[in-house]
């Protein structure tokens, strides 16, 4: 869709961002999640860090609105601000709440005073790099790969067998996924399973598989399971959310490639 164009943030920022994207949205979108939170400014005076989702949202915006921002890989975020996770989970957070109110007064500032999008959204970039720490730059979270490369490969696994996977505890599982990522390795799972749903679908030409196939490769246990899956992330059966659908970046929205970036889909 013409009015949400995503494209690859920078090469130095791979660790950190899987996108950067510019928008000018009319009507009324749903977002889908997919596990990471975006760092967006609006036209309207505004920049907050979209928390990570748990369920699909609807927004508008007025007309002639424009939008920057940055999409953050799972558990980036977290670290370069310095928040758990769960404490931004389903939660659009005011930059002012993150740093210093006087450096996100200024941030402001100069989004404001750039000529067009695409010098807000590099201008975006350059905050990101001048706030992510030299070790966070160069390293990946190795708690936050190790738990994504599992669901990739097992994506219906159990919190027990990925806790002894990572030779750690049930409960220290869950406390560091809530702190890396907003919510525990089961939900976790469902969305990276949607969205391994949604990047099959989104690839499938020129004749999209029945739902019972594209189920099974998306790793869910069968038809009913996506059902029930998609119903709790988007209140809709799988055939309802597909009739509305569309893809955004199919290159970059296949949460099982560990190696490849993440970004957010959306439906009309």
């Amino acid at each position: 869709m013409a009015w949400y164009t995503p494209v690859a943030s920078p090469p130095a920022l791979d660790r950190i961002l899987a996108c950067s994207w510019t928008a000018e949205p009319s009507g009324t979108h749903r977002l889908v999640p997919d596990a990471c939170t975006d760092l967006l400014w609006v036209s309207t005076g505004s920049i907050v860090l979209c928390g990570p989702e748990t369920t699909a949202w609807d927004f508008a915006l007025p007309g002639g609105t424009t939008a920057v921002g940055v999409r953050f890989r799972p558990g980036a975020a977290p670290r370069i601000f310095g928040v758990d996770a769960s404490t931004i989970r389903d939660r659009r957070v005011p930059m002012s709440e993150l740093v210093d109110p006087v450096t996100a007064q200024r941030l402001n500032r100069q989004l404001e005073q750039l000529p067009d999008s695409a010098q807000r959204m590099h201008a975006l970039e350059q905050f990101v790099a001048e706030h992510t720490p030299p070790a966070l730059g160069e390293s990946s979270d190795d708690f936050v790969e190790r738990v994504l490369d599992h669901l990739a490969v097992s994506p219906r696994a159990r919190a027990a067998s990925l806790a002894t996977q990572l030779g750690m505890t049930t409960r220290q599982l869950h406390r560091r996924a809530l702190s890396s990522f907003g919510y525990g390795t089961s939900t976790l799972a469902r969305l990276l399973r949607f969205q391994r749903f949604l990047a099959i679908t989104e690839t499938s030409s020129p004749r999209r598989p029945t739902l019972a196939r594209l189920a099974v490769e998306a790793g869910y246990s069968d038809q009913a399971h996506l059902a029930r899956d998609c119903r709790a992330i988007c209140g809709t059966t799988p055939t309802e959310f597909l009739a509305d659908y569309f893809a955004t970046f199919p290159d970059m929205s296949d949460p099982y490639k560990t190696a490849a970036p993440f970004a957010a889909t959306m439906e009309a």
